[in-house]
């Protein structure tokens, strides 16, 4: 993490999902800054600029069904590149589609979250990614 902030970008259309997001990364207290993606090509953009060295990323959070590139091209995009293999992936989904859920974690998804109905579950996401930070930290 640099200057002690995690680098986030999240790939999320939906206005309501990243403020639950930045709300659930508030409440575990988690230093970041956080980009904002609001489609699969503006995720894949960041990623290629991460590959040049022009963007740090320290974990990514994307959602599944994008407008543009869904998030599994993301997901493929990133995993592509040898340096960005450890990076911290969370696919974010509406979908309780078991074949969804496999499909990412054999992409190299790191973490398959179903966006709840109920706030305190949504607040859940904080928890996993200071959790995959320290993971990846070490």
């Amino acid at each position: 993490m640099s200057e002690n902030k995690a680098m986030l970008v999240l790939a999320e259309d939906n206005p309501g999902d990243v403020f639950l997001v930045r709300r659930a990364l508030d409440s575990e207290r988690i230093a970041y800054d956080l980009t904002v993606a609001k489609d699969g090509e503006e995720a894949i953009n960041l990623v290629a600029e991460a590959e040049k060295g022009g963007r740090k990323i320290d974990l990514l959070m994307v959602d599944l069904d994008l407008p543009k590139r869904d998030g599994a091209e993301v997901l493929m995009r990133l995993r592509q590149n040898k340096e960005l293999t450890s990076v911290p992936v969370i696919l974010l989904t509406s979908s309780d589609s078991p074949h969804d859920r496999k499909r990412c974690l054999e992409l190299g998804a790191n973490q398959f979250f179903r966006k709840p109905s109920d706030l305190h579950r949504y607040m859940e996401i904080g928890k996993i990614v200071r959790d995959l930070l320290e993971r990846s930290a070490q």
